[in-house]
């Protein structure tokens, strides 16, 4: 069963000095020119969620996978913006039990495509900048309802599974790299609470971020790469943080008693 069975409905933006917070984010987000933005929403018809784009202006509305009566989302955008990979439970004939698998699709929602095939759930993709390959995390824990989570990396196409950090019981999830392609940021409960990690692409150098006894969620590399964007519940509501990317000189960004969740870092036009 997925972490977050009813995923997310809304795309609500909170913007700080460029540092976007939503839910749900569209991750994997490079330098660059902006382009369009992908969100989940149970908006239309039917009680499903899909993924649907719009125009930074919030125009031009689309609904990408208006064909699949599931849940559609986590949508992560490819660094030239042809590409998004993304979560479904949508039942195919390779996926008859309706369990969460990776899919791509072109940016206009045609070639919709299964790459991961288990009896599993896949979640949170994200694409690496040159991309080539897309990091995720699998929920190995054969009950439903317990979570035991971990970051793998495959090619675009789905082959060449590996997995980064293959802890039994023990979870880690919400990868997401670097825009240099150097590191993977990741959370993880390994020391009994949900931190912020950082690790090589091969499962090396691990290295915790965050030590604290509140969880920290959702990292968010800055586009220049030289700060982390995250969640953090550090005084009884969940504020936006930031700190560099080895960890130091965290601050708080939003400090009010309302829930401020899932930080989404806006690139900067080149122009």
């Amino acid at each position: 069963m997925s972490r977050y069975p009813h995923a997310v409905t809304i795309a609500c933006l909170v913007c700080i000095g460029g540092l976007a917070a939503g839910v749900s984010p569209a991750l994997g987000a490079f330098p660059g020119q902006n382009g369009k933005i992908a969100f989940d929403s149970d908006r239309g018809a039917g009680e499903d969620i899909d993924i649907w784009t719009m125009n930074p202006d919030g125009r031009s509305l689309v609904n990408l996978t208006a064909n699949s009566e599931s849940f559609d989302g986590l949508a992560s955008w490819r660094a030239d913006g042809r590409k998004i990979a993304f979560v479904s439970n949508r039942a195919t004939a390779t996926n008859r039990e309706g369990d969460n698998e990776i899919f791509v699709m072109n940016s206009n929602g045609s070639n919709q495509t299964q790459i991961t095939f288990n009896a599993l759930d896949d979640e949170f993709p994200a694409w690496s900048p040159d991309g080539t390959r897309i990091v995720f995390a699998r929920d190995f824990a054969p009950i439903i309802g317990e979570f035991d989570e971990d970051i793998l990396t495959m090619r675009a196409d789905g082959t060449d599974e590996q997995n980064l950090t293959g802890t039994p019981v023990v979870n880690e999830f919400e990868p997401t790299w670097s825009p240099n392609g150097r590191s993977i940021a990741f959370v993880s409960d390994r020391g009994g609470d949900n931190e912020i990690y950082t690790m090589r692409p091969n499962g090396s150098s691990v290295r915790q971020l965050t030590v604290n006894t509140r969880n920290d969620e959702f990292p968010d590399w800055s586009p220049d790469g030289r700060l982390i964007a995250f969640e953090a519940g550090r005084v009884g509501f969940p504020d936006i943080f930031t700190m560099r990317a080895d960890g130091s000189d965290e601050v708080n960004r939003t400090r009010n008693r309302a829930f401020d969740i899932a930080p989404d870092w806006q690139p900067l036009d080149d122009d």
